[in-house]
């Protein structure tokens, strides 16, 4: 607690602000953002395992934090608690930091596929402002954040690892697997996101493999097919939210089946429009039948 007691030493209510502004980075709507541009917009390939190793990453997190079951710094001195939207973005547990282990997984293996030096600056920027907010806000320990940065980054070296090994199975195989697995673990294994994280991780593994996508096209289509791809993300993620009754978002097959739609949208809908709306290349199938280069 002395670290979060010698940080909110220059607490005032600017820094408070600025500080849950930055958390927000670490949040679910910033990866909905981020890892939906990743995939339609910059490199399609990349952007899936980005959304694999992300949302995997912190289905571990949710297991883990049931097991270890720590206390977060204001259950255990409440003076310590910013503010009460600061505690809103810490649900669950303590142990790890989901924002920390988040904001690694996905920044260090952005830096790993880009391999810019601003890049990597960028990353570690971003990862230490946001584990740095954890404390700050009263939110994490620092064991909590270490433990975070550390499940993150040894969630990326195993990505890397099978990537590198090139652990893959046919396109059928993926299809099964993809689909199966993450249900089967979200039925026997359960957390409290898990319908969203096995869901949205079946959609990004068997979606790909149904309807090609291609980012090599103008990047004002790219970005076009981006912006599209989000108003419909988002509008399916709020049109569901309002319009499913409650009994079947909280069942377990109704949020694994909502989820999955939703994760389709942007990995099926955004890229079979991509190509309908002559927004992305043909696939490459079809443009070597053209006689065109890839």
């Amino acid at each position: 607690m002395g670290l979060i007691h010698a940080l909110q030493g220059a607490a005032s209510p600017a820094l408070d602000a600025i500080m849950l502004g930055i958390t927000q980075l670490g949040s679910e709507q910033a990866y909905v953002v981020l890892l939906v541009v990743a995939f339609v917009a910059v490199d399609a390939e990349r952007g899936r395992s980005l959304a694999l190793t992300l949302l995997a990453g912190y289905y571990a997190n949710q297991l883990l934090k049931a097991a270890f079951f720590t206390q977060r710094p204001f259950q255990i001195d409440p003076s310590v608690a910013r503010s009460a939207a600061a505690v809103a973005t810490a649900p669950g547990s303590g142990f790890p930091s989901g924002h920390a282990q988040g904001t690694a997984t996905f920044w260090a293996l952005a830096a790993a596929y880009a391999r810019r030096g601003w890049f990597t600056a960028l990353a570690v920027t971003v990862v230490a402002l946001v584990s740095l907010s954890r404390l700050y806000l009263g939110v994490h320990l620092p064991v909590d954040v270490v433990g975070g940065l550390a499940v993150g980054l040894a969630t990326v070296g195993v990505s890397l690892y099978l990537q590198r090994r090139g652990v893959a199975p046919g396109r059928a195989a993926t299809v099964v697997l993809g689909l199966l697995t993450p249900l089967a673990l979200h039925l026997l294994a359960p957390t409290e996101d898990s319908g969203l994280l096995l869901g949205s991780f079946a959609a990004f593994a068997v979606g790909p493999e149904l309807v090609r996508h291609r980012t090599s096209g103008p990047v004002a289509g790219r970005a076009a097919l981006a912006a599209l791809a989000l108003a419909l993300a988002f509008g399916a993620l709020l049109g569901s939210s309002a319009l499913l009754p409650e009994a079947v978002k909280r069942s377990a097959l109704g949020s694994f089946a909502r989820y999955l739609v939703i994760g389709g949208v942007g990995t099926v809908l955004v890229p079979w429009l991509g190509r309908a709306l002559r927004l992305t290349p043909a696939p490459l199938a079809a443009a070597a039948r053209g006689g065109t280069a890839a």
